[in-house]
Protein backbone atom coordinates (compact mmCIF):
# COMPACT_ATOMS: atom_id res chain seq x y z
CA UNK A 1 0.00 0.00 0.00
CA UNK A 2 1.41 3.35 -1.04
CA UNK A 3 1.83 6.17 1.49
CA UNK A 4 -1.00 8.28 -0.01
CA UNK A 5 -3.39 5.30 0.17
CA UNK A 6 -2.32 4.57 3.76
CA UNK A 7 -2.89 8.18 4.74
CA UNK A 8 -6.31 8.15 3.11
CA UNK A 9 -7.33 4.94 4.94
CA UNK A 10 -6.06 6.21 8.31
CA UNK A 11 -7.93 9.46 7.88
CA UNK A 12 -11.16 7.63 7.09
CA UNK A 13 -10.85 5.38 10.16
CA UNK A 14 -10.09 8.16 12.60
CA UNK A 15 -13.00 9.40 14.77
CA UNK A 16 -14.22 12.86 14.09
CA UNK A 17 -13.41 15.53 16.70
CA UNK A 18 -16.15 16.10 19.23
CA UNK A 19 -17.98 19.39 19.35
CA UNK A 20 -18.72 21.21 22.59
CA UNK A 21 -22.38 20.15 22.78
CA UNK A 22 -21.47 16.57 21.92
CA UNK A 23 -18.94 16.50 24.75
CA UNK A 24 -21.58 17.83 27.14
CA UNK A 25 -24.09 15.21 26.06
CA UNK A 26 -21.53 12.42 26.46
CA UNK A 27 -20.63 13.72 29.92
CA UNK A 28 -24.32 13.66 30.89
CA UNK A 29 -24.60 10.09 29.61
CA UNK A 30 -21.50 9.06 31.58
CA UNK A 31 -22.87 10.65 34.76
CA UNK A 32 -26.17 8.86 34.18
CA UNK A 33 -24.26 5.57 33.96
CA UNK A 34 -22.71 6.30 37.35
CA UNK A 35 -26.11 7.21 38.79
CA UNK A 36 -27.68 4.00 37.45
CA UNK A 37 -24.87 1.94 38.97
CA UNK A 38 -25.07 3.70 42.36
CA UNK A 39 -28.82 3.20 42.55
CA UNK A 40 -28.69 -0.40 41.35
CA UNK A 41 -26.25 -1.54 44.02
CA UNK A 42 -28.08 0.38 46.76
CA UNK A 43 -31.42 -1.20 45.84
CA UNK A 44 -29.79 -4.62 46.15
CA UNK A 45 -28.44 -3.69 49.58
CA UNK A 46 -31.81 -2.31 50.69
CA UNK A 47 -33.73 -5.45 49.72
CA UNK A 48 -31.05 -7.70 51.23
CA UNK A 49 -30.97 -5.68 54.46
CA UNK A 50 -34.76 -5.67 54.83
CA UNK A 51 -34.89 -9.42 54.18
CA UNK A 52 -32.14 -10.07 56.74
CA UNK A 53 -33.79 -7.76 59.27
CA UNK A 54 -37.11 -9.57 58.95
CA UNK A 55 -36.00 -13.17 58.29
CA UNK A 56 -32.38 -13.42 59.52
CA UNK A 57 -29.63 -15.52 57.87
CA UNK A 58 -27.82 -12.76 55.99
CA UNK A 59 -25.83 -15.09 53.71
CA UNK A 60 -28.96 -16.75 52.36
CA UNK A 61 -30.94 -13.52 52.02
CA UNK A 62 -28.19 -11.56 50.27
CA UNK A 63 -27.32 -14.53 48.03
CA UNK A 64 -30.93 -14.86 46.92
CA UNK A 65 -31.30 -11.11 46.48
CA UNK A 66 -28.13 -10.70 44.42
CA UNK A 67 -28.83 -13.82 42.37
CA UNK A 68 -32.35 -12.70 41.48
CA UNK A 69 -31.19 -9.16 40.74
CA UNK A 70 -28.42 -10.35 38.42
CA UNK A 71 -30.82 -12.65 36.57
CA UNK A 72 -33.26 -9.78 36.16
CA UNK A 73 -30.43 -7.53 34.91
CA UNK A 74 -29.81 -10.10 32.19
CA UNK A 75 -33.50 -10.16 31.29
CA UNK A 76 -33.54 -6.36 31.10
CA UNK A 77 -30.44 -6.31 28.89
CA UNK A 78 -32.06 -8.87 26.58
CA UNK A 79 -35.27 -6.83 26.37
CA UNK A 80 -33.25 -3.72 25.50
CA UNK A 81 -32.39 -5.34 22.16
CA UNK A 82 -36.07 -5.12 21.25
CA UNK A 83 -35.95 -1.34 21.57
CA UNK A 84 -35.13 -0.09 18.07
CA UNK A 85 -36.09 3.59 18.23
CA UNK A 86 -36.81 6.41 20.70
CA UNK A 87 -33.93 5.33 22.94
CA UNK A 88 -33.97 8.44 25.10
CA UNK A 89 -37.76 8.21 25.59
CA UNK A 90 -37.45 4.62 26.78
CA UNK A 91 -34.53 5.43 29.07
CA UNK A 92 -36.29 8.39 30.71
CA UNK A 93 -39.46 6.33 31.24
CA UNK A 94 -37.45 3.42 32.65
CA UNK A 95 -35.53 5.69 35.02
CA UNK A 96 -38.76 7.22 36.35
CA UNK A 97 -40.24 3.74 36.90
CA UNK A 98 -37.04 2.60 38.65
CA UNK A 99 -37.31 5.60 40.96
CA UNK A 100 -40.93 4.83 41.83
CA UNK A 101 -40.51 1.08 42.30
CA UNK A 102 -37.14 1.31 44.05
CA UNK A 103 -38.10 4.32 46.15
CA UNK A 104 -41.15 2.58 47.58
CA UNK A 105 -39.50 -0.86 47.82
CA UNK A 106 -38.59 -0.76 51.52
CA UNK A 107 -42.04 0.45 52.55
CA UNK A 108 -43.69 -2.21 50.39
CA UNK A 109 -41.54 -5.03 51.82
CA UNK A 110 -42.09 -4.00 55.43
CA UNK A 111 -45.83 -3.64 54.89
CA UNK A 112 -46.14 -6.99 53.12
CA UNK A 113 -44.34 -8.64 56.03
CA UNK A 114 -46.54 -6.85 58.57
CA UNK A 115 -49.82 -7.95 57.02
CA UNK A 116 -48.44 -11.48 56.62
CA UNK A 117 -48.52 -14.13 53.94
CA UNK A 118 -47.24 -12.16 50.94
CA UNK A 119 -43.68 -11.20 51.80
CA UNK A 120 -41.81 -13.94 49.94
CA UNK A 121 -43.71 -13.68 46.66
CA UNK A 122 -43.79 -9.89 46.94
CA UNK A 123 -40.03 -9.76 47.37
CA UNK A 124 -39.43 -11.94 44.29
CA UNK A 125 -41.82 -9.87 42.16
CA UNK A 126 -40.22 -6.64 43.38
CA UNK A 127 -36.66 -7.83 42.66
CA UNK A 128 -37.52 -9.13 39.20
CA UNK A 129 -39.38 -5.94 38.29
CA UNK A 130 -36.73 -3.59 39.65
CA UNK A 131 -33.84 -5.67 38.29
CA UNK A 132 -35.36 -5.86 34.81
CA UNK A 133 -35.85 -2.10 34.70
CA UNK A 134 -32.28 -1.44 35.88
CA UNK A 135 -30.96 -4.01 33.38
CA UNK A 136 -32.61 -2.07 30.57
CA UNK A 137 -30.79 1.14 31.39
CA UNK A 138 -27.12 0.40 30.77
CA UNK A 139 -27.51 -0.96 27.21
CA UNK A 140 -29.75 1.99 26.37
CA UNK A 141 -27.16 4.47 27.64
CA UNK A 142 -24.38 2.80 25.66
CA UNK A 143 -26.48 2.92 22.50
CA UNK A 144 -27.34 6.57 23.14
CA UNK A 145 -23.62 7.33 23.49
CA UNK A 146 -23.01 5.42 20.25
CA UNK A 147 -25.35 7.75 18.42
CA UNK A 148 -23.39 10.69 19.78
CA UNK A 149 -19.95 9.26 18.95
CA UNK A 150 -18.82 6.70 16.43
CA UNK A 151 -15.81 5.40 18.39
CA UNK A 152 -17.86 2.84 20.34
CA UNK A 153 -14.90 0.91 21.78
CA UNK A 154 -13.66 3.88 23.75
CA UNK A 155 -17.21 4.82 24.69
CA UNK A 156 -18.00 1.37 26.12
CA UNK A 157 -14.74 1.36 28.09
CA UNK A 158 -15.57 4.72 29.59
CA UNK A 159 -19.14 3.67 30.39
CA UNK A 160 -18.05 0.45 32.11
CA UNK A 161 -15.39 2.27 34.11
CA UNK A 162 -17.94 4.75 35.38
CA UNK A 163 -20.33 1.86 36.08
CA UNK A 164 -17.83 0.09 38.34
CA UNK A 165 -16.90 3.33 40.08
CA UNK A 166 -20.60 3.99 40.75
CA UNK A 167 -20.96 0.53 42.29
CA UNK A 168 -18.10 1.36 44.67
CA UNK A 169 -19.68 4.70 45.64
CA UNK A 170 -23.08 3.09 46.26
CA UNK A 171 -21.62 0.16 48.21
CA UNK A 172 -19.70 2.48 50.53
CA UNK A 173 -22.39 5.16 50.88
CA UNK A 174 -25.18 2.80 51.99
CA UNK A 175 -23.68 1.44 55.25
CA UNK A 176 -21.63 4.51 56.15
CA UNK A 177 -24.03 7.35 55.30
CA UNK A 178 -27.49 6.44 54.08
CA UNK A 179 -28.47 3.72 56.57
CA UNK A 180 -27.30 5.50 59.76
CA UNK A 181 -28.67 8.92 58.75
CA UNK A 182 -31.86 8.14 56.81
CA UNK A 183 -32.71 4.57 57.85
CA UNK A 184 -33.77 1.84 55.45
CA UNK A 185 -37.03 3.42 54.31
CA UNK A 186 -35.61 6.94 54.06
CA UNK A 187 -32.64 5.65 52.04
CA UNK A 188 -34.98 3.88 49.64
CA UNK A 189 -37.04 7.04 49.07
CA UNK A 190 -33.94 9.23 48.72
CA UNK A 191 -32.39 6.99 46.06
CA UNK A 192 -35.73 6.82 44.26
CA UNK A 193 -35.76 10.62 44.16
CA UNK A 194 -32.23 10.54 42.77
CA UNK A 195 -33.39 8.24 39.95
CA UNK A 196 -36.24 10.59 39.03
CA UNK A 197 -33.92 13.61 39.07
CA UNK A 198 -31.54 11.81 36.69
CA UNK A 199 -34.51 11.15 34.39
CA UNK A 200 -35.53 14.81 34.46
CA UNK A 201 -31.97 15.95 33.71
CA UNK A 202 -31.82 13.56 30.75
CA UNK A 203 -35.22 14.80 29.63
CA UNK A 204 -34.06 18.41 29.65
CA UNK A 205 -30.65 17.83 28.05
CA UNK A 206 -31.89 15.48 25.33
CA UNK A 207 -35.20 17.23 24.74
CA UNK A 208 -34.61 17.57 20.96
CA UNK A 209 -34.25 13.78 20.70
CA UNK A 210 -37.48 13.08 22.62
CA UNK A 211 -40.77 12.40 20.90
CA UNK A 212 -42.95 12.49 24.05
CA UNK A 213 -41.28 15.12 26.19
CA UNK A 214 -44.42 16.62 27.73
CA UNK A 215 -45.96 13.34 29.03
CA UNK A 216 -42.55 12.31 30.35
CA UNK A 217 -42.18 15.63 32.13
CA UNK A 218 -45.62 15.27 33.70
CA UNK A 219 -44.90 11.71 34.86
CA UNK A 220 -41.51 12.75 36.24
CA UNK A 221 -43.05 15.66 38.14
CA UNK A 222 -45.70 13.39 39.65
CA UNK A 223 -43.05 10.83 40.66
CA UNK A 224 -40.93 13.60 42.16
CA UNK A 225 -43.89 14.91 44.14
CA UNK A 226 -44.88 11.42 45.36
CA UNK A 227 -41.39 10.39 46.49
CA UNK A 228 -40.58 13.82 47.88
CA UNK A 229 -43.81 13.88 49.87
CA UNK A 230 -43.15 10.36 51.14
CA UNK A 231 -39.64 11.40 52.22
CA UNK A 232 -41.06 14.37 54.12
CA UNK A 233 -43.49 12.11 56.01
CA UNK A 234 -40.96 9.28 56.23
CA UNK A 235 -41.09 9.10 60.03
CA UNK A 236 -44.89 8.75 60.18
CA UNK A 237 -44.65 6.08 57.46
CA UNK A 238 -42.06 4.21 59.51
CA UNK A 239 -44.27 4.44 62.58
CA UNK A 240 -47.22 3.12 60.55
CA UNK A 241 -45.24 0.04 59.57
CA UNK A 242 -43.70 -0.34 63.01
CA UNK A 243 -47.18 -0.31 64.58
CA UNK A 244 -48.00 -3.30 62.41
CA UNK A 245 -44.77 -5.07 63.39
CA UNK A 246 -44.91 -4.37 67.13
CA UNK A 247 -47.88 -4.91 69.40
CA UNK A 248 -47.26 -1.97 71.75
CA UNK A 249 -46.68 1.77 71.17
CA UNK A 250 -43.09 2.57 70.21
CA UNK A 251 -41.25 4.96 72.55
CA UNK A 252 -37.79 4.78 70.97
CA UNK A 253 -36.46 3.81 67.56
CA UNK A 254 -32.99 4.18 66.05
CA UNK A 255 -31.29 2.64 63.05
CA UNK A 256 -27.57 2.31 63.75
CA UNK A 257 -24.85 1.03 61.40
CA UNK A 258 -25.16 -2.33 63.19
CA UNK A 259 -28.84 -2.90 63.95
CA UNK A 260 -32.28 -1.40 64.39
CA UNK A 261 -33.10 -0.63 68.03
CA UNK A 262 -36.77 -0.35 69.02
CA UNK A 263 -38.31 0.09 72.46
CA UNK A 264 -42.04 -0.23 73.04
CA UNK A 265 -44.14 0.34 76.13
CA UNK A 266 -47.61 -0.52 77.31
CA UNK A 267 -48.37 0.29 80.94
CA UNK A 268 -45.45 -1.17 82.94
CA UNK A 269 -44.25 -3.49 80.18
CA UNK A 270 -41.18 -2.07 78.42
CA UNK A 271 -39.80 -4.21 75.60
CA UNK A 272 -36.53 -3.96 73.70
CA UNK A 273 -36.15 -5.28 70.15
CA UNK A 274 -32.96 -5.57 68.09
CA UNK A 275 -33.56 -6.09 64.37
CA UNK A 276 -37.11 -7.12 65.20
CA UNK A 277 -36.11 -9.78 67.78
CA UNK A 278 -37.34 -9.40 71.35
CA UNK A 279 -34.47 -8.94 73.83
CA UNK A 280 -36.48 -8.54 77.03
CA UNK A 281 -39.82 -7.67 78.54
CA UNK A 282 -39.73 -5.65 81.76
CA UNK A 283 -42.35 -7.91 83.31
CA UNK A 284 -40.15 -11.01 83.38
CA UNK A 285 -36.60 -10.00 82.37
CA UNK A 286 -35.46 -10.54 85.97
CA UNK A 287 -35.94 -14.30 85.51
CA UNK A 288 -33.57 -14.28 82.52
CA UNK A 289 -30.92 -12.01 84.05
CA UNK A 290 -30.93 -13.67 87.47
CA UNK A 291 -30.48 -17.04 85.74
CA UNK A 292 -27.71 -15.59 83.58
CA UNK A 293 -25.68 -14.16 86.47
CA UNK A 294 -26.31 -15.85 89.82
CA UNK A 295 -25.86 -19.59 89.15
CA UNK A 296 -22.31 -18.71 88.04
CA UNK A 297 -21.54 -15.90 90.50
CA UNK A 298 -22.81 -17.86 93.51
CA UNK A 299 -20.29 -20.61 92.76
CA UNK A 300 -17.22 -18.36 92.95
CA UNK A 301 -15.31 -17.67 96.13
CA UNK A 302 -13.66 -14.60 94.60
CA UNK A 303 -15.23 -12.16 92.15
CA UNK A 304 -13.06 -9.14 91.46
CA UNK A 305 -12.88 -8.87 87.68
CA UNK A 306 -15.85 -9.57 85.40
CA UNK A 307 -16.16 -9.54 81.60
CA UNK A 308 -19.61 -9.01 80.04
CA UNK A 309 -19.92 -9.63 76.31
CA UNK A 310 -23.09 -7.93 75.06
CA UNK A 311 -25.65 -6.83 77.61
CA UNK A 312 -25.65 -3.17 76.58
CA UNK A 313 -29.05 -2.65 78.24
CA UNK A 314 -27.31 -2.86 81.64
CA UNK A 315 -29.65 -5.47 83.13
CA UNK A 316 -26.92 -8.07 83.67
CA UNK A 317 -24.85 -5.29 85.27
CA UNK A 318 -27.69 -4.66 87.70
CA UNK A 319 -27.47 -8.25 88.92
CA UNK A 320 -23.70 -7.96 89.33
CA UNK A 321 -24.36 -5.06 91.70
CA UNK A 322 -25.23 -7.64 94.38
CA UNK A 323 -21.53 -8.61 94.65
CA UNK A 324 -19.63 -5.94 96.55
CA UNK A 325 -16.23 -7.56 95.96
CA UNK A 326 -16.25 -6.69 92.25
CA UNK A 327 -13.51 -4.16 91.47
CA UNK A 328 -13.73 -3.95 87.68
CA UNK A 329 -16.25 -4.86 84.99
CA UNK A 330 -15.39 -4.78 81.29
CA UNK A 331 -18.43 -4.54 79.04
CA UNK A 332 -17.82 -5.27 75.34
CA UNK A 333 -20.75 -4.29 73.13
CA UNK A 334 -20.21 -3.44 69.47
CA UNK A 335 -22.93 -0.80 69.14
CA UNK A 336 -22.30 2.47 71.03
CA UNK A 337 -25.96 3.40 70.52
CA UNK A 338 -27.00 0.40 72.61
CA UNK A 339 -24.72 1.10 75.56
CA UNK A 340 -25.63 4.80 75.36
CA UNK A 341 -29.30 3.83 75.54
CA UNK A 342 -28.68 1.64 78.58
CA UNK A 343 -26.74 4.42 80.29
CA UNK A 344 -28.92 7.42 79.41
CA UNK A 345 -32.51 6.45 78.59
CA UNK A 346 -34.77 7.08 81.63
CA UNK A 347 -36.74 3.84 81.23
CA UNK A 348 -33.64 1.67 80.98
CA UNK A 349 -31.88 3.59 83.75
CA UNK A 350 -34.79 2.76 86.02
CA UNK A 351 -34.77 -0.90 85.01
CA UNK A 352 -31.01 -1.35 85.39
CA UNK A 353 -30.91 0.80 88.56
CA UNK A 354 -28.29 3.19 87.12
CA UNK A 355 -25.82 0.30 86.90
CA UNK A 356 -23.51 2.14 84.50
CA UNK A 357 -23.02 4.89 87.09
CA UNK A 358 -22.96 2.85 90.29
CA UNK A 359 -20.64 0.04 89.21
CA UNK A 360 -16.97 0.18 88.11
CA UNK A 361 -17.80 -0.42 84.45
CA UNK A 362 -15.47 0.11 81.50
CA UNK A 363 -17.47 0.12 78.25
CA UNK A 364 -15.66 -0.91 75.05
CA UNK A 365 -17.61 -0.53 71.81
CA UNK A 366 -15.57 -3.04 69.83
CA UNK A 367 -16.19 -6.38 68.17
CA UNK A 368 -16.22 -9.12 70.82
CA UNK A 369 -14.44 -11.58 68.52
CA UNK A 370 -11.51 -9.21 68.00
CA UNK A 371 -11.44 -8.23 71.68
CA UNK A 372 -11.08 -11.84 72.75
CA UNK A 373 -8.48 -12.68 70.09
CA UNK A 374 -6.35 -9.65 71.03
CA UNK A 375 -6.65 -9.99 74.82
CA UNK A 376 -3.23 -11.52 75.45
CA UNK A 377 -1.49 -8.65 73.67
CA UNK A 378 -2.97 -6.16 76.17
CA UNK A 379 -1.21 -7.77 79.13
CA UNK A 380 -4.23 -7.57 81.45
CA UNK A 381 -5.07 -9.93 84.33
CA UNK A 382 -7.67 -12.61 83.61
CA UNK A 383 -11.31 -12.41 84.67
CA UNK A 384 -12.96 -14.36 87.48
CA UNK A 385 -16.31 -14.41 85.71
CA UNK A 386 -17.21 -14.14 82.02
CA UNK A 387 -20.84 -13.51 81.09
CA UNK A 388 -21.88 -13.96 77.45
CA UNK A 389 -25.17 -12.16 76.78
CA UNK A 390 -25.10 -12.01 72.98
CA UNK A 391 -27.99 -12.23 70.48
CA UNK A 392 -28.84 -15.59 68.96
CA UNK A 393 -26.67 -16.81 66.03
CA UNK A 394 -29.02 -15.92 63.19
CA UNK A 395 -26.31 -14.56 60.86
CA UNK A 396 -22.57 -14.88 60.28
CA UNK A 397 -21.34 -11.94 62.34
CA UNK A 398 -23.06 -13.50 65.37
CA UNK A 399 -22.39 -17.14 64.52
CA UNK A 400 -18.62 -16.52 64.78
CA UNK A 401 -19.25 -15.63 68.45
CA UNK A 402 -20.55 -19.17 68.96
CA UNK A 403 -17.67 -20.88 67.16
CA UNK A 404 -15.00 -23.30 68.36
CA UNK A 405 -12.35 -20.68 67.57
CA UNK A 406 -14.06 -18.07 69.74
CA UNK A 407 -14.62 -20.42 72.67
CA UNK A 408 -11.01 -21.65 72.55
CA UNK A 409 -9.76 -18.06 72.62
CA UNK A 410 -11.96 -17.27 75.64
CA UNK A 411 -10.03 -19.70 77.83
CA UNK A 412 -7.06 -17.30 77.88
CA UNK A 413 -9.29 -14.63 79.48
CA UNK A 414 -10.48 -16.72 82.41
CA UNK A 415 -8.70 -17.19 85.72
CA UNK A 416 -7.82 -20.86 86.54
CA UNK A 417 -10.63 -21.09 89.10
CA UNK A 418 -13.03 -18.82 87.20
CA UNK A 419 -16.34 -19.56 85.49
CA UNK A 420 -18.02 -18.61 82.26
CA UNK A 421 -21.77 -18.51 81.66
CA UNK A 422 -23.51 -18.05 78.31
CA UNK A 423 -27.06 -17.74 77.05
CA UNK A 424 -27.50 -20.23 74.22
CA UNK A 425 -31.14 -20.02 73.13
CA UNK A 426 -34.17 -22.18 73.79
CA UNK A 427 -33.75 -25.94 74.23
CA UNK A 428 -37.47 -26.25 73.50
CA UNK A 429 -38.07 -24.00 70.47
CA UNK A 430 -34.51 -24.23 69.08
CA UNK A 431 -33.32 -27.58 70.35
CA UNK A 432 -30.59 -28.21 67.77
CA UNK A 433 -29.30 -24.65 68.12
CA UNK A 434 -28.98 -24.97 71.89
CA UNK A 435 -27.34 -28.38 71.92
CA UNK A 436 -25.18 -27.43 68.94
CA UNK A 437 -23.79 -24.56 71.02
CA UNK A 438 -23.17 -26.97 73.92
CA UNK A 439 -21.32 -29.33 71.54
CA UNK A 440 -19.25 -26.39 70.33
CA UNK A 441 -18.22 -25.47 73.87
CA UNK A 442 -17.25 -29.08 74.55
CA UNK A 443 -15.25 -29.33 71.31
CA UNK A 444 -13.39 -26.19 72.41
CA UNK A 445 -12.30 -27.96 75.61
CA UNK A 446 -14.79 -26.57 78.16
CA UNK A 447 -16.41 -28.61 80.89
CA UNK A 448 -20.08 -27.66 80.71
CA UNK A 449 -23.18 -27.83 82.87
CA UNK A 450 -26.27 -26.94 80.80
CA UNK A 451 -29.22 -25.41 82.63
CA UNK A 452 -32.45 -23.64 81.76
CA UNK A 453 -35.09 -21.28 83.15
CA UNK A 454 -38.63 -20.46 82.21
CA UNK A 455 -38.99 -16.87 80.99
CA UNK A 456 -42.63 -16.32 79.95
CA UNK A 457 -41.74 -13.89 77.15
CA UNK A 458 -39.31 -16.42 75.66
CA UNK A 459 -40.50 -19.78 76.98
CA UNK A 460 -37.88 -22.24 78.21
CA UNK A 461 -34.49 -20.60 77.80
CA UNK A 462 -31.14 -22.31 77.92
CA UNK A 463 -27.77 -21.39 79.42
CA UNK A 464 -24.54 -23.16 80.22
CA UNK A 465 -21.94 -22.92 82.96
CA UNK A 466 -18.47 -23.63 81.63
CA UNK A 467 -15.01 -23.98 83.06
CA UNK A 468 -11.74 -24.97 81.40
CA UNK A 469 -10.82 -27.94 83.57
CA UNK A 470 -13.22 -28.74 86.39
CA UNK A 471 -16.93 -29.32 86.95
CA UNK A 472 -18.45 -26.22 88.58
CA UNK A 473 -19.36 -26.99 92.21
CA UNK A 474 -22.64 -26.40 94.02
CA UNK A 475 -23.39 -22.79 95.03
CA UNK A 476 -20.93 -21.42 97.58
CA UNK A 477 -22.87 -18.23 98.25
CA UNK A 478 -26.40 -17.83 99.49
CA UNK A 479 -28.54 -15.76 97.13
CA UNK A 480 -32.29 -15.27 96.94
CA UNK A 481 -33.69 -13.07 94.22
CA UNK A 482 -37.13 -12.64 92.73
CA UNK A 483 -36.56 -15.84 90.72
CA UNK A 484 -33.22 -17.47 91.49
CA UNK A 485 -32.84 -19.18 94.86
CA UNK A 486 -29.50 -20.85 95.59
CA UNK A 487 -31.29 -23.43 97.78
CA UNK A 488 -33.12 -24.69 94.67
CA UNK A 489 -30.24 -24.19 92.27
CA UNK A 490 -30.13 -27.87 91.28
CA UNK A 491 -33.62 -27.65 89.76
CA UNK A 492 -32.30 -25.49 86.93
CA UNK A 493 -29.95 -28.28 85.81
CA UNK A 494 -32.64 -30.93 85.34
CA UNK A 495 -33.75 -31.33 81.72
CA UNK A 496 -37.05 -33.16 81.17
CA UNK A 497 -37.21 -35.39 78.08
CA UNK A 498 -38.70 -32.71 75.78
CA UNK A 499 -35.73 -30.40 76.44
CA UNK A 500 -33.00 -32.99 76.01
CA UNK A 501 -31.00 -33.37 72.82
CA UNK A 502 -33.37 -34.69 70.13
CA UNK A 503 -31.02 -34.99 67.12
CA UNK A 504 -27.32 -35.33 66.42
CA UNK A 505 -25.57 -31.98 66.18
CA UNK A 506 -22.21 -30.74 64.93
CA UNK A 507 -19.94 -28.16 66.55
CA UNK A 508 -20.12 -24.69 65.03
CA UNK A 509 -16.92 -23.54 63.31
CA UNK A 510 -15.87 -20.50 61.31
CA UNK A 511 -15.63 -22.65 58.18
CA UNK A 512 -18.93 -24.45 58.81
CA UNK A 513 -21.34 -22.16 60.71
CA UNK A 514 -23.98 -24.87 61.18
CA UNK A 515 -25.74 -22.96 63.96
CA UNK A 516 -27.19 -20.55 61.38
CA UNK A 517 -28.98 -23.42 59.63
CA UNK A 518 -29.97 -24.98 62.95
CA UNK A 519 -31.41 -21.66 64.13
CA UNK A 520 -33.34 -21.00 60.91
CA UNK A 521 -34.78 -24.51 60.71
CA UNK A 522 -35.61 -24.69 64.43
CA UNK A 523 -37.59 -21.46 64.47
CA UNK A 524 -39.16 -21.98 61.03
CA UNK A 525 -41.17 -24.87 62.44
CA UNK A 526 -42.70 -22.51 65.03
CA UNK A 527 -43.15 -19.39 62.86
Amino acid sequence: MSPPELAETTEAASPQPLGGRQRTLLAIVALSVGAVSICGIIYQLIVGTVSTYLLGNSTFQFSMTIGLFMSAYGLGAFLSTRVKTHLVDVFVLTEILVGLVGGLSAFALFYLYAIGGFFEIGRVVLILTLGTLVGLEMPLLIRISEELRQDLRLSVGQMMGVDYLGALVGGVAFPLLLLPVFGIMGSSLLIGLFNVLVALVMLQVFRPMLTRARPMLTLGALALALLGGALIINRPMERLVERELYEDPIVFMEQTPYQKIVMSRRDDDIRLFLDGSLQFSARDEYRYHEALVHPAASRLQTIERVLVLGGGDGLALRELGHYQSIEHITMVDLDPAMTRLGRDHPMLRELNQQAFEKLPVEVLNVDAFNFVREFESRDEPPYDLIIIDLPDPHHESLAKLYSVTFYVSLQALLAPDGLMVAQLGSPFFANRTYWGAIATLERAGWQTRPFHANVPSFGEWGFALASPGFVPPAPLRDFRGRFYDSDHDDELFYFPPDLQRRQEVEPNTLMRPVLIDYFRNDWRSWN
